[in-house]
């Protein structure tokens, strides 16, 4: 079940604070505040992104810390879906295989489309493992908004993800409403 972000009812002269009152109030928003909704993944195989020139949404088969269950590692494993309403910090992360030429990049995307600020792209000159990192502030509906991580390029030929340290991963924390 979802949870929502307890609010503070103003209190009028005259009344008295019950534990009740209290637990409802004050008790519940400090309870949601010391452990908002959290998310860490990341992807324990390389993915192929093909060389279409095209955004491509990173898979993440691990998860780490998955507070309120918007992500699965079954079904559209590549989405944090927010289950509380509210602003979140995102972050990705992707790790390209050691070859040169082409630009790599990475976004976040809102519901399949980027948000505006967080791409980031790199022309690798050397063939080494390259990493890219972004974040972006993204607001949610906490019942069907989803965020992804995105990866593309322009090299000649498809390109994997990389693995172990530079392994594409996503990282969601619940900011406020």
């Amino acid at each position: 079940m979802p949870r929502t972000v307890p609010v503070s009812v103003q209190e009028v002269p005259g009344n008295f604070e019950t534990a009740a009152l209290w637990n409802a109030q004050v008790k519940a928003l400090n309870d949601f505040l010391t452990a908002p909704p959290v998310f860490s993944g990341y992807a324990t195989s390389a993915q192929s992104i093909p060389n279409a020139n095209a955004m491509t949404a990173l898979n993440f088969d691990t998860e780490v810390l998955d507070s309120d269950g918007g992500h699965s590692t079954v079904t559209n494993t590549s989405r944090y879906t927010a289950t509380v309403p509210g602003t979140y910090l995102v972050f990705g992360f992707v790790g390209w295989a050691n070859t040169s030429g082409g630009d790599r990049r990475i976004q976040i995307a809102l519901n399949g489309a980027s948000i505006i600020g967080s791409a980031t792209s790199m022309d690798p000159g050397q063939p080494v493992i390259h990493g890219l990192s972004t974040s972006a502030f993204v607001t949610m509906n906490g019942t069907t908004d989803y965020v992804e991580v995105q990866a593309g390029h322009t090299a000649a030929a498809a390109l994997l993800t990389s693995t172990g340290s530079f392994a594409p991963a996503m990282r969601v924390l619940w900011i406020s409403r």
